[in-house]
């Protein structure tokens, strides 16, 4: 619940805090502690990678969608209004994703792993919806949005950019168990599952029914039942993302950027741009 980090990313994206005043303060504090993580997980390190996510957006057109963007997978996201309401709600079934929804309803601000757990809930890891939905919240809720940061790890946690290893996920249901065995995130900013024992906090739905009467808490009643099956809804995305990796492949292979661009203007959906190049592949290199 208590914030592990500095917690100054709002001061540094209204610029109360210089980033360069703040850089030289880290450069000095090492400069005086012999051992200290290096780059890209230490504190620098997250500096750095602002400073990459804002110098990427600077010289990337589209770069806050997925349309038009050269650097980002063409990829067939859902369009499932109630799957995002349910992830936007804190009402998904998932007590984890569900406390961290509900924190940065109530703060603004959650820690970096806990957003990159919803983020990746949200698109490849379950829901499989458009990575530009879940930007939109977060750049709503947040306190410390910022346009090229919030976009720049959005494509990065939906492997639409940057990072292409789809099938390692945050699952739901055990990487918060590895911080917090006991559940008490949950039971914090969940009240209705603060009674529930522990082995069941991160799985509630799997609690006999005399379990949860006697937590006061009916899954399905009092609190909802999992909006989706995880070790199916997962299955699916990686299936779903390899298909869309493949197509982008193809695409690459076949067209000139230029051409490719001229298509996607017309065209809203892939495979209807992969039918239109292959009926004109008279020779390997399209435009």
């Amino acid at each position: 619940m208590k914030p592990a980090t500095t917690v100054l990313s709002p001061y540094l994206k209204f610029g109360c805090l210089s980033s360069r005043y703040f850089y030289q303060c880290i450069q000095d504090i090492q400069k005086s502690v012999k051992k200290h993580t290096s780059p890209p997980v230490s504190l620098l390190g997250q500096l750095l990678w602002r400073d990459f996510f804002y110098t990427v957006s600077f010289g990337t057109p589209n770069f806050d969608q997925m349309k038009g963007n050269r650097i980002c997978k063409q990829i067939p996201w859902k369009n499932d209004d109630e799957l995002l309401a349910a992830w936007r709600d804190a009402r998904t079934g998932f007590p984890w994703i569900d406390a961290i929804m509900t924190q940065l309803r109530k703060w603004g601000w959650m820690h970096h792993l806990a957003r990159h757990s919803v983020a990746c809930f949200l698109t490849r890891g379950d829901l499989f919806v458009h990575w530009e939905k879940g930007r939109d919240v977060f750049d709503r809720l947040l306190i410390d949005s910022d346009w090229a940061i919030n976009n720049g790890n959005w494509l990065w946690l939906s492997c639409s950019s940057f990072f292409y290893q789809y099938h390692r996920i945050y699952s739901p249901t055990s990487f918060g168990k590895k911080y917090d065995p006991a559940g008490n995130y949950i039971r914090h900013f969940l009240p209705v599952l603060k009674d529930m024992p522990k082995e069941y906090i991160y799985e509630p739905w799997t609690a006999p029914l005399s379990v949860q009467r006697k937590a006061r808490c009916i899954i399905g009643l009092d609190y909802p039942k999992p909006v989706v099956s995880h070790d199916s809804a997962s299955k699916e995305c990686r299936m779903r993302l390899g298909e869309a990796y493949e197509l982008n492949k193809k695409l690459n292979g076949l067209v000139s950027e230029e051409h490719l661009n001229k298509l996607r203007r017309k065209n809203d959906d892939e495979s209807t741009i992969l039918d239109s190049i292959s009926r004109r592949k008279k020779q390997k290199l399209i435009g």
